[in-house]
């Protein structure tokens, strides 16, 4: 039997990781989709601590993969040229007077862009040994990725994917970034505020360019009424289609973990 088939059978893994969580996708050809979500003890452990607690006490994640991609939130991060890569600490470090963690990289696909940012001391270095040498990403590269790509033929787009306490905004035109950033808010009334000022920021059109929504349902519904009062096109995100080899569970999963896991397709 031909070995090379055998890996490209097995089943990939998709992470995401916040300050409070860990979700996790399972999927490939010819295998039920996994995916569910750990909350961390944060018992003042640390990041490394509490990932190694929700990954051991976890046995699917250690099986065998043939690729593995991660997300990581992270608070503190610059989004620039990627061409500025090898100057990233430079750059990091002219936004933000110090580094916490360690400085992590990536450049996101389908753009001329990276991203660096914050990650908490030994956590990349468990990560690659763990999970054998996985696609590390900032959390906003996957949702980049897809929008540049998705909308490549299209004028302004605004994407925002709002969840509780967070909303995550990308700015396209054409299929180039023009803005990326994640925005934590106690209200609607702030992910509305910041939605209308980088719209005005890209000088877009509120009659000719659109913004596209995912995320929670009953956020989405709310925002979506308020985006209208303003801006004429406001639509739900396009489903990533490479999803739909997940079967209708999908429709459920959160946008971050679909586009983590299918971020090599995109």
């Amino acid at each position: 039997m031909d070995s090379t088939q055998n890996i490209t059978q097995q089943p990939s893994l998709a992470i995401d990781i916040d300050s409070g969580s860990l979700t996790y996708l399972a999927h490939g050809s010819g295998i039920k989709p996994v995916m569910a979500t750990i909350d961390f003890d944060n018992a003042g452990t640390g990041m490394k601590q509490e990932l190694e607690n929700a990954v051991y006490d976890t046995p699917l994640l250690l099986d065998d993969y043939h690729h593995t991609t991660i997300a990581l939130h992270a608070q503190h991060f610059v989004v620039m040229p990627a061409e500025l890569v090898p100057a990233a600490s430079q750059v990091f470090q002219a936004s933000f007077s110090s580094l916490d963690g360690e400085l992590m990289t990536c450049l996101v696909k389908n753009t001329d862009a990276a991203i660096a940012c914050d990650v908490p001391q030994g956590v990349m270095a468990f990560l690659q040994r763990t999970f054998g040498n996985p696609e590390l990403l900032h959390h906003l590269a996957p949702l980049i990725a897809y929008c540049a790509a998705a909308y490549a033929d299209d004028n302004g787009c605004l994407h925002i994917n709002i969840n509780d306490n967070v909303a995550h905004i990308v700015a396209t035109r054409g299929g180039k970034l023009q803005l990326a950033n994640s925005y934590p808010y106690r209200s609607l009334d702030d992910v509305l505020y910041f939605a209308l000022a980088a719209f005005k920021e890209c000088h877009f059109d509120p009659h000719a360019d659109k913004v596209l929504l995912t995320g929670d349902n009953h956020l989405r519904a709310t925002l979506t009424e308020q985006l209208r009062e303003r801006i004429a096109h406001v639509m739900p995100e396009v489903f990533p289609p490479q999803a739909l080899t997940l079967g209708k569970e999908a429709m459920t999963m959160p946008f971050s973990i679909i586009a983590t896991a299918f971020y090599s397709s995109f």
